[in-house]
């Protein structure tokens, strides 16, 4: 077997939530306690795949106090969510090292929108933005002016780019297990989404939170 198809292999049995708990073990050991940032085990594993929770809450798992607290933290919001963990690395190219990252899937409106999950918000604002164009009667259209609106067009074809994340993943996670929201878009969530918007730093958040704002403003 080729080195390249071997990485694939492994990197297919870390996607396995069912299956892959010894991996990630194995993993995290490295990481959190021997402080590994390189080498095979870390070149062989996907860019993000979910762990189910409970394989973090081995006590022993970490020996910094600060590590500790973010797996507990994870843990605890992942099982009330009853979801998963989502592990996401990241590289440094000059320095040849990586980093983890955590965060609590599925994804919901009102989580603070990171790198990590930036895919996934984006995502649920594209299925936002499809809902206004098809009941346009509840909220306004929000794609209304974007054939004479060259900004509102690039806007809307970036945030559709970055949900794309959500997508490409789709192969290997049931979209349930990645985000959850209301498709029927009653106030409250719409409210979460304006809140989440607003409060994120995320390019064209800001702005957009004005575009909808100036949209319903119409509508009244």
């Amino acid at each position: 077997m080729s080195q390249k198809k071997m990485q694939t292999t492994n990197q297919q049995e870390f996607l396995r939530v069912e299956s892959n708990q010894d991996l990630a073990l194995k993993l995290f050991r490295s990481y959190y306690r021997s402080h590994q940032t390189s080498g095979k085990l870390f070149d062989d594993f996907p860019d993000f795949f979910l762990v189910k929770p409970i394989v973090l809450k081995d006590p022993e798992l970490a020996d910094r106090p600060t590590d500790k607290l973010i797996l507990e933290d994870c843990v605890h919001r992942a099982q009330a969510r009853k979801g998963h963990v989502g592990v996401s690395k990241w590289r440094n190219p000059k320095l040849n090292y990586y980093w983890l990252e955590l965060s609590v899937f599925p994804f919901m409106l009102g989580d603070e929108v990171t790198q990590n999950n930036q895919g996934e918000f984006f995502f649920i604002l594209s299925q936002f933005i499809e809902h206004t164009k098809n009941n346009p009667k509840m909220y306004g259209d929000l794609t209304a002016e974007i054939d004479s609106d060259k900004d509102l067009a690039l806007m809307l074809a970036e945030i559709n780019k970055r949900g794309q994340k959500l997508q490409d993943m789709s192969s290997h996670y049931p979209q349930d297990m990645l985000v959850r929201f209301n498709s029927n878009w009653p106030v409250g969530e719409v409210n979460k989404l304006l809140q989440t918007l607003q409060g994120s730093d995320q390019s064209w958040c800001e702005v957009f939170f004005e575009h909808i704002i100036y949209v319903m403003s119409k509508k009244q």
